[in-house]
């Protein structure tokens, strides 16, 4: 009856379980004592949560191409793609193609893209670099106000070497474009934060390009003075 009932077999079963999964973790071991990695996007990106800029009222927002300051190319599309791409997740933003149209503009440059020894081996040299993105923004108002300027916002990845050419070319592109994402990020988390400590407030009934006229600034009288309050006519008197 012993040998029929379910124990035994479940011992069985899980000393098979141990003899086929202590291999894997043994090679798990093995990969992280000899320098390799296993990188996923979601380690080493910083995925933000809905941001809100700050302003007391949906606001109309364009976002011009970054300047590109390096010998980098094209990290200026990547940086203004996340730009907008993460904007679209922000509450009390709207955004717009056109400059003109929009109450503020976005604008910025790549300063300067860095790589630099973040971990060495005697026997290989340089085993990894950490690469840094480095962004300078503002963002102005359609009346020419500046809301808020950034300089020297950072972001950063790891790049990890290889003997393998085409591998290493995936691997830098992969940590430029991780750096930028993580940079435009903290470009933004930066601005919703510089402008919920202002006190700019964009008026209500205004005009792109311009301002309307503060009340009182219109007549209510031919020939009267602006702002001047008109008396009010007597009770049984002609208009």
């Amino acid at each position: 009856m012993n040998r029929l009932s379910g124990k035994p077999q479940t011992r069985h079963f899980r000393r098979i379980s141990f003899f086929f999964d202590f291999p894997i973790l043994l090679g798990m071991l093995l990969l992280a004592g000899c320098g390799y990695h296993v990188m996923t996007l979601s380690g080493v990106t910083q995925t933000p949560e809905t941001v809100k800029l700050g302003l007391p009222r949906t606001v109309t927002l364009a976002v011009r191409t970054f300047h590109n300051n390096t010998t980098f190319p094209l990290v200026e599309t990547e940086v203004t793609q996340v730009l907008k791409d993460t904007l679209q997740k922000t509450s009390g933003v709207i955004l717009v193609n056109d400059p003109k149209r929009a109450d503020v503009v976005l604008t910025g440059s790549v300063v300067g893209i860095n790589e630099i020894p973040f971990a060495l081996s005697s026997v290989v040299g340089i085993e990894e670099y950490q690469v840094e993105v480095i962004l300078a923004a503002k963002l102005v108002a359609f009346n020419g106000q500046v809301l808020w300027t950034g300089g020297s916002v950072m972001g950063t990845a790891p790049m990890y070497m290889s003997e393998n050419l085409a591998l290493l070319q995936q691997t830098q592109q992969y940590a430029l474009n991780t750096a930028s994402h993580n940079a435009t990020v903290r470009l933004i988390q930066q601005m919703a934060h510089g402008i919920a400590s202002m006190s700019y407030i964009p008026i209500q009934n205004a005009t792109i390009g311009g301002q309307a006229p503060p009340p009182g600034a219109v007549p209510s009288a031919p020939g009267a003075l602006p702002g001047q309050p008109q008396p009010s006519p007597m009770p049984g008197a002609l208009p």
